[in-house]
Parts: C-alpha cells; sequence; structure tokens
C-alpha cells in the first residue's frame, strides 16, 4: 500500500503544477530591453565614429606599442645590414679547373672513349 499512496501523492503534486498559472514578465518589459540595448548600441557607435575605425589590435595600446616596436626592430636591421660592407668575394682561380682535370686524369678524349 506504501507504494500506491506515494504514487498517488506524486501524481496530485503533478496535477498542482500542471494547474499554476505561467509566470509573465512585469508590464513593459520587452520595452524597457529594447531601450537599454538601443542606447548600448548607439554608445558604441559612437565611440567608433570618434576613432579612426583602426583594427581592433591597434586600438588596444599594448598590441599598437608592440607592432610599432616589431616596425621599428625591422627597419633598423634592414638598415644596418645593407649599409654593412660586403665580405670581399675571392677571385676564381685561373688554374683550377686545370689542376683538377690533371689530379684526375681527365681529358675531354678519355671523357668519349666509352662511347
Amino acid at each position: 500500500m506504501n507504494t500506491n499512496e506515494e504514487e498517488q501523492q506524486w501524481e496530485d503534486r503533478f496535477r498542482k503544477l500542471g494547474q499554476l498559472k505561467p509566470a509573465q514578465p512585469r508590464p513593459f518589459f520587452y520595452t524597457r530591453l529594447e531601450a537599454r540595448l538601443e542606447t548600448r548600441l548607439k554608445n558604441r557607435l559612437d565611440q567608433l565614429e570618434g576613432s579612426v575605425r583602426l583594427p581592433w589590435w591597434l586600438q588596444r595600446p599594448a598590441y599598437a606599442f608592440g607592432t610599432l616596436g616589431i616596425l621599428v626592430v625591422l627597419n633598423v636591421s634592414v638598415a644596418l645590414w645593407q649599409t654593412s660592407p660586403s665580405p670581399p668575394t675571392p677571385e676564381p682561380d685561373a688554374g683550377t679547373y686545370e689542376a683538377f682535370v690533371q689530379d684526375y686524369q681527365l681529358d675531354h678524349q678519355t671523357v668519349y672513349a666509352d662511347e
């Protein structure tokens, strides 16, 4: 009998929940909500019009100074690299090829001898 009584109690509770009226928002809730959203949107648009519509990462000082620092470092490094004297290139030795051919006993006749 206990299980039957418990089931009956649960069913009574669920019936009472079904009879409750749905909750209603306070009067003019959506009107106030729309007005609040419109003012926030208007404030953001006013802020954007005040700025020059820079990308988001340039509107933050840390990103702007970081980007500026990287550009300055790159420009200075390129300027120093361009102004540094280039190391002298060694002149090719005229006898290098001939020395190689003599060391390995190569000449154009022995290369084509197998053909």
